[in-house]
């Protein structure tokens, strides 16, 4: 199993630096912006927190301030002297209508001297019955309306009262809240007078509470001991908490709870904000709701600005590095598929570069080893064309003047003999020969004049040997005119005759030329019927290990001058079988 160092050991170049660039620059840029999303975040709800709970404790402050005030003003009136000696003038003396309608004045004149100052306040004062022409039903009632209402029923033994709207007359209820006292004797304090309620607009203490809303979906309100709503800072939002339903604990009055800090909480199924406090001089509790989605609104948008700023510089970062990156690996993969087409011995790829880079560098370094490469060839070449120049020239020095000497002292002979026309055929025919041989200083001809070569020295065998070899030539005519190196048949032909025919007991037989063309390459066989090769010399025919004439040293030098000129894939091969003969393939490309 590949071990995971092995796995990206064998990752290619550019995905090692993809991966190496998003480790370096997108996770260090991942933990950064974590951290600063965290740190932002933090402060913007230490900033959230802190305007709730100032925005709580000054609406606080202030509706305490506003209820300190409302007794206050009552407090004047519980406290006049010359209204309880009126109060008590009428219930103890037997007034006559006029002069109850004298002191109806009285009191109404002074409760509105009470309440000119403020237009969301109405004073009402509860006096005992008896007095028809007293009570007006505007400002002076009788102590049994207030005895049978609900909302002094509720007041008990409390000195100062706030009834909520729901405990008023029915055209009152949702406007007012009632601050009730009782209006006592001198010496008799659990004895009253009279019962002073003072009306206030419910619009007195949403103001307050609108206040102490921080955001847009908050909801501030006051609750009563008996979990009255006493007045809200908006309905419908109240309504939208579901707290218009029932209250849920923690959302109630508690007599015996502590004031609350900012704290999360369930309410419904939703999670929220709220906090609550007792306020002084009442049996009111004012509780603030602030749905959680307002205090992570902020923190919600610096969340999705961070995301977006990471995504976009996010993607910025990988489009840039990956064109760099890509860039460099496009470089580098051009100089390996360089190299690649150079072990496939192609020498002449250079590479543009202009660059001064490491890569550019190595695109420089490249460009100059090539130059270098192919002047070594072509030096090697040169050389190799020397040497085999040479062998071939030293293999003439030897072959050629043993030839000649045998041919001229064949014609000396047949002078001897008296035969004037065989001496004429073979005097033509050698100094045709030499004429190829020569060829004007050319190494090269074409495959006809080769042939023609080869039947020169075949019609001096010929003469000198009457009828012992026979030559036969078959070749096509569309390869004659291939251009070749000279004189690479005639060894050949002559190495068949002396390690071929002449090992016959008969000493006689067949020397076949065949050509032809085949995918687009030329091959030429020569076959002779002699004794043919066992194995082993078979294997030792073109390294120059043959004993016998120094024909066997043309036919090495005719195999390596054709792989020196057009590759290793050309040059000769054999095939034979001992006493039957043997065949030379000469392959060379057609040109």
């Amino acid at each position: 199993m590949v071990s995971l160092k092995q796995k990206f050991k064998n990752f290619s170049l550019k995905r090692k630096l993809l991966l190496f660039y998003g480790v370096l620059f997108i996770l260090p840029m991942i933990f950064i912006s974590i951290i600063i999303y965290s740190e932002v975040s933090d402060s913007m709800m230490e900033k959230v927190q802190y305007s709730a709970r100032k925005g709580y404790g000054q609406a606080k402050a202030y509706l305490e301030y506003k209820v300190n005030q409302l007794i206050q003003k009552t407090d004047v009136v519980v406290t006049s002297n010359s209204l309880k000696d009126r109060i008590q003038k009428v219930a103890e003396q037997k007034l006559d209508p006029h002069e109850q309608l004298g002191e109806k004045v009285a009191i109404r004149s002074y409760l509105q001297s009470v309440e000119v100052n403020s237009q969301s306040t109405r004073i009402r004062l509860y006096v005992k019955d008896g007095a028809d022409f007293l009570a007006d039903g505007d400002y002076i009632f009788f102590l049994s309306e207030a005895d049978e209402a609900v909302w002094y029923q509720k007041k008990g033994r409390q000195g100062v009262y706030f009834a909520p709207g729901c405990y008023l007359e029915p055209d009152r209820a949702d406007k007012y809240v009632a601050l009730v006292r009782d209006i006592a004797e001198e010496d008799a304090y659990d004895m009253r007078y009279a019962v002073l309620r003072m009306d206030i607009a419910v619009e007195e203490f949403t103001d307050i509470l609108c206040n102490a809303s921080p955001t847009e979906n908050a909801v501030t309100y006051l609750v009563d001991r008996e979990d009255n709503i006493v007045a809200v800072s908006d309905w419908n939002k109240f309504q939208s908490f579901g707290l218009d339903k029932e209250l849920p604990p923690g959302f109630d009055y508690d007599r015996y709870a502590n004031p609350t800090d900012l704290e999360q909480k369930k309410l419904h199924g939703s999670t929220v904000y709220y906090i609550s406090d007792k306020i002084r001089n009442t049996d009111w509790k004012m509780i603030t709701v602030i749905p959680r989605e307002d205090m992570t609104n902020g923190i919600e948008r610096v969340q999705y600005m961070v995301a977006g700023m990471l995504l976009l510089f996010g993607l910025l970062t990988i489009i840039g590095g990956a064109f760099i990156i890509n860039w460099i690996v496009i470089r580098i993969s051009v100089l390996n598929e360089s190299f690649n087409q150079v072990k496939e011995g192609k020498l002449d790829v250079y590479l543009p570069n202009d660059t001064s880079d490491e890569i550019g560098v190595l695109y420089d370094n490249y460009n100059e080893m090539m130059a270098r490469t192919n002047l070594l060839v072509e030096e090697k070449y040169k050389i190799g064309l020397h040497l085999k120049s040479a062998e071939l020239k030293a293999l003439q020095s030897q072959i050629n003047p043993h030839f000649l000497y045998n041919t001229l002292d064949m014609v000396n002979w047949l002078a001897y003999s008296g035969r004037v026309e065989d001496i004429h055929k073979a005097v033509v025919s050698l100094s045709k020969y030499y004429r190829l041989i020569l060829n004007k200083g050319q190494d090269m001809l074409s495959l006809e004049e080769e042939l023609a070569h080869v039947g020169y020295y075949m019609k001096i065998q010929d003469i000198r040997f009457p009828g012992r070899i026979t030559y036969i030539q078959e070749v096509e005519e569309g390869v004659l005119g291939s251009i070749v190196p000279k004189i690479i048949l005639q060894p050949l032909v002559e190495n068949a005759i002396h390690h071929g025919i002449w090992e016959k007991p008969g000493k006689s037989g067949t020397i076949r030329i065949l050509g032809y063309e085949q995918e687009k390459d030329v091959y030429i066989k020569i076959m002779d019927d002699g004794v043919g090769m066992n194995p082993q010399t078979l294997l030792h025919v073109m390294d120059g290990a043959i004993s016998g004439s120094g024909s066997s040293y043309g036919v090495r030098n005719v195999h390596a001058r054709l792989q020196l000129m057009f590759g290793e894939g050309y040059g000769l091969s054999y095939e034979s079988k001992e006493g039957e003969g043997t065949c030379v393939t000469v392959r060379f490309p057609k040109r």
